[in-house]
This record gives C-alpha cells, sequence and structure tokens, in this order.
C-alpha cells in the first residue's frame, strides 16, 4: 500500500519545512523539500508524527460515565480510541491503576478485569485503530499489589510500570490539612480523619518500600520501561532512579525535577498543567520547567485533547519553541520514554502515524490521522 503527501508543512526532529513524503507498507520511505505535483495536496497544513500518550485516565471515564454507572467494556475502548484519534492521539497507554492507597481497594479487580478484557475483544476484532498499551499504575502501598500483578503483568498489551504513592501528607498530595478538609466536608470527624491518616501511613510504612522494590524487578524481568510518579524531593528521585526508573512521571517541585534531569531521567509532565496555567494541586508549573529547560514530555493524564495543544502552547510566547522542538515534546520524547524507536518522528523507515492538523482560531484542529498509513481519522 502506498500513500503520497504534498505540499504539507512537515515537522521533522530537526526542521518544520515545506515538501511531500512518500509511505510504502506503513512507513516513511522518502521525504523531500519543495514542491511538488505527487500525492495528496495538504494545502500547507502540518504533517507531524502522530502523538503518544504514556499516562491516560480517559478509558475508565468512558467506563464509568456516571458514579455507580459503568458501560460495556468493549464499547468503553472504541469510544475512548475514536475520542483520542480525534486529537491525534496514535499510540494510546492505557493507565491502569493496580492496588490502592486506601485500606479497601477503590476498583474492584472484577472491574479491572473487565476493562482490560473490553480493551483486548475491541482489539482482537478489529474495533480499534490506534495502537493501544497497558500502563500499569502500581500503588506501593497497597497490601494487595503482589498479588494482583501476579495475576497481570504478563498480559500482552503491558507496556510500562509506573510506582506511586498517594498517601496524604507528601508527594502530590503534601497539603494534609486539605484531605482533613475534604474528609470533615464529607461528615468525618476530626478523631476519624486522625484515624484514617494514620492507617494510610501505617501501610505506607509497611508496604511501600518493598512494592517498589518488587515492580521495579518485575519492569527489569520483562524489558519494560519503569516511571516513578509525583517525586517531591532528592530522595524520591534517588530512590526510584537506584531501582531502574528511566522516567520521572509529574515531578512536584523544581527539586524534583532538577534532580531527575541529573539522573538521566526523562521528566513527563500532564498537559492539564500547562494549558490550565498551573497544577490543580499547588504543585510545580509546567510552564515553570519548560523555561528551566527541565521539561522533555507530556503525558495527557485526565484531558487526552491537552497534548496537541501543549506542542502548539510551547511555539507562542513566553516559550517562542520553534515547532519541531514544541512537537517533540508529545511524539519523540514520549517514544524515547516507552522505548519505542520506531515511532515518534518522521523519518526514515519509520512508522507512518500521521496526523495533520491546521490552527484556527488560535488552537491546532485535527485535518487527518493515518496509523501505519491508514487512515484512521
Amino acid at each position: 500500500m502506498e500513500l503520497a503527501f504534498r505540499n504539507a508543512r512537515i515537522v521533522t526532529p530537526e526542521d518544520a519545512f515545506i515538501g511531500s513524503l512518500l509511505v510504502r507498507d506503513g512507513k516513511i520511505t522518502a521525504i523531500d523539500r519543495g514542491v511538488s505535483e505527487v500525492g495528496e495536496d495538504l494545502e500547507g497544513d502540518i504533517l507531524m508524527p502522530g502523538v503518544i500518550d504514556l499516562h491516560t485516565d480517559s478509558l475508565e471515564k468512558h467506563y464509568f460515565p456516571r458514579a455507580n454507572i459503568d458501560w460495556s467494556p468493549t464499547s468503553a475502548a472504541v469510544t475512548h480510541d475514536g475520542c483520542g484519534l480525534s486529537v491525534g492521539v496514535t499510540t494510546v497507554f492505557n493507565s491502569l491503576s493496580v492496588g490502592s492507597f486506601n485500606a479497601a481497594p477503590s476498583r474492584k479487580q472484577d472491574r479491572l478485569q473487565k476493562l482490560i478484557d473490553g480493551i483486548m475483544e475491541a482489539r482482537e476484532n478489529g474495533m480499534l485503530k490506534a495502537d493501544h498499551r497497558i500502563h500499569w499504575r502500581c500503588e506501593t502501598t497497597s497490601d494487595l499489589l503482589p498479588e494482583l500483578l501476579q495475576d497481570l503483568h504478563g498480559h500482552p498489551l503491558t507496556s510500562m510500570f509506573s510506582m506511586m504513592d498517594h498517601t496524604p501528607g507528601q508527594r502530590q498530595y503534601r497539603n494534609v490539612e486539605r484531605h482533613m478538609e475534604n474528609w470533615r466536608a464529607n461528615g468525618m470527624s476530626q478523631e476519624d480523619c486522625d484515624a484514617r491518616l494514620a492507617n494510610h501511613r501505617e501501610r505506607q510504612a509497611r508496604n511501600a518500600d518493598r512494592n517498589r522494590k518488587y515492580v521495579a524487578e518485575l519492569a527489569t524481568s520483562l524489558g519494560q520501561p519503569l516511571a516513578s510518579h509525583d517525586d517531591e524531593d532528592v530522595e524520591h528521585i534517588d530512590v526510584a532512579a537506584d531501582l531502574g526508573a528511566t522516567v520521572a512521571e509529574f515531578p512536584v517541585t523544581l527539586e524534583a525535577a532538577e534532580r531527575a534531569r541529573e539522573r538521566g531521567m526523562i521528566v513527563v509532565m500532564g498537559g492539564p498543567n500547562l494549558i490550565r496555567g498551573g497544577s490543580y494541586s499547588g504543585n510545580v508549573r509546567a510552564a515553570d520547567l519548560a523555561e528551566a529547560g527541565l521539561l522533555d514530555a507530556f503525558a495527557s493524564d485526565y484531558v487526552p485533547r491537552s497534548l496537541i495543544e501543549c506542542a502548539f502552547a510551547l511555539t507562542d510566547d513566553p516559550f517562542a519553541w520553534p515547532l519541531h522542538k514544541a512537537v517533540a515534546v508529545v511524539t519523540s520524547a514520549p517514544a524515547r520514554a516507552a522505548a519505542l524507536d520506531d515511532r515518534g518522528e518522521i523519518a526514515l523507515d519509520k512508522r507512518a502515524d500521521l496526523i495533520r492538523v491546521r490552527q484556527k482560531g488560535g488552537l491546532p484542529i485535527l485535518q487527518g490521522a493515518w496509523v501505519e498509513g491508514r487512515r484512521s481519522a
């Protein structure tokens, strides 16, 4: 199968220029500068690599459209796939939580299994157009984590692990009083709040260290990338890096991001942090990391649309990044973080995961998407 484009503003790792591109059998076989008479006329629109989303909770939102209401997991996977493609996501890491920082799991194991089965059923029946993978979000304070991972880690879509610790009073939830206020607002007495916090901290002390080591060893044995989540300080980064983590996902302080860079880790921030102007939890701004030269990549977290907007926001003031550098934060840098060396760039012999983008009213709007050279959106 052959596909050709002309009159496109092609974004390569080094530059962006008007030119033409040829795809054969799902791979990029030719890239040329200047005017051509062969291929589909893209009318000067941007042609860039497909977006790679390392961490998204979007699938679960389609499965649980309202509290206490679940949807068909296969249907949820199909809807999730289409929504991602509509905003340029051609490779998606579905972030699924294993274990809970609460004493009782917030997501039952059977529901998690249904989600996984839904992805596989949709995939095996040709319902999904993007490349779907699983990113296991491992809550290291959970009593059940090793038991749960024993049943899950060998899944064929397993592609990434991350180590998490959502104990109130540190990392993402440094403001413990805010948690206390929320608990009290939900009817808990101060005595109950104190007991709940003590319970969280007791399970953290009992489980977190050994579970981090367990997850790290599992990722290493499978040859899968390992991320550390919501690191707060130098010690958090050093512990993770010493265990083999190569990705610092959503560091919450400038200090943690600086140490991650020193340890050779890829710094990934949440897209909504940049687009909204900051973290909803009061943590370090993605914009500050970008200006400090400490930002490598974005993940969508909870808004897939944020990724393509991040790339184009970085080309505007106050950042004024060149287009090829800005595009890299949602394409080649995530590919590197995920150890996917076959995609993320417009370069010879790379997968033809491509998107056509036109800016309208200050926003990047998708005009087309191709996955391995096949039109998908």
